[in-house]
């Protein structure tokens, strides 16, 4: 797992740890029972976290419920930085899956399921200017609609390739991020690390270029590895990966 492999090379490198697992129990387990309650733990811990000066990196299957716990869970004014192959930004009325973690990022807007979203501790809409969506390619059309009519700012991953030194003037004027990396960012052709990655995607070293870059600017809150399957990863190249985002943050 991601995170066994990181917290080793964590320590390797003389930081102190804390691994916080999290389980959920529900009456009715239905997709959107469990991830909302897992959304409500994840926003505790981050709290608890905070409190105690640690900087959270949070490992989950999907988006939403990492998204709207950190974010819930931080209480202050960050943006979020959100690297994804998708938008993640259909509603229930645009979808044509119905998959939720499709809808994540507009969750994290309160643009839908705002009676659930309201139920987690410390959550507020984050405004559509202080975020930022890097790399996505792969839209929904109602979805893509939403995304080019509202206020994100969207850097699809040929303007990373154009224009790498000056993707800095295009993050929003916040002085904190929630660095969200769904993993799917990540090319195919270097690696697939779930079934819903396309072509067109990011490869290491542009990631790790894009998110020095961000070091540079922001205080980087807290960050979230999301929708990654280990049975697709037979080399183990995505760890690699991983260990150096979080190297290039913390260092």
């Amino acid at each position: 797992m991601l995170q066994k492999g990181l917290i080793h090379d964590l320590k390797t490198r003389k930081h102190e740890v804390r691994e916080a697992g999290l389980s959920v129990d529900v009456s009715f387990p239905t997709e959107v029972e469990t991830g909302f309650e897992i959304a409500r733990k994840v926003a505790t811990y981050i709290c608890q976290a905070k409190e105690r000066g640690e900087f959270p990196i949070v490992f989950t299957g999907n988006c939403y419920a990492a998204a709207l716990g950190v974010l819930s869970g931080l209480q202050n004014d960050a943006g979020v930085i959100w690297f994804d192959c998708h938008g993640d930004f259909n509603t229930p009325e645009t979808s044509l899956s119905g998959f939720l973690d499709g809808m994540a990022l507009s969750m994290v807007t309160g643009n839908c399921w705002t009676t659930l979203t309201a139920t987690i501790p410390g959550y507020k809409p984050m405004p559509e200017e202080k975020v930022l969506l890097i790399g996505s390619r792969d839209w929904d059309p109602l979805e893509e609609k939403r995304l080019r009519a509202s206020a994100i700012t969207l850097i699809p991953p040929e303007i990373l390739k154009q224009n790498t030194n000056r993707i800095d003037t295009l993050f929003p004027a916040v002085k904190s991020v929630y660095l969200h990396i769904d993993l799917d960012i990540l090319d195919p052709e270097f690696v697939k690390v779930n079934s819903y990655a396309t072509p067109g995607g990011m490869f290491p070293e542009e990631l790790f270029h894009t998110i020095s870059a961000i070091k540079k600017i922001y205080e980087v809150s807290a960050i979230g590895f999301t929708s990654y399957d280990p049975t697709l990863d037979t080399e183990r190249k995505v760890q690699k990966v991983v260990d150096q985002i979080v190297k290039i943050i913390v260092e």
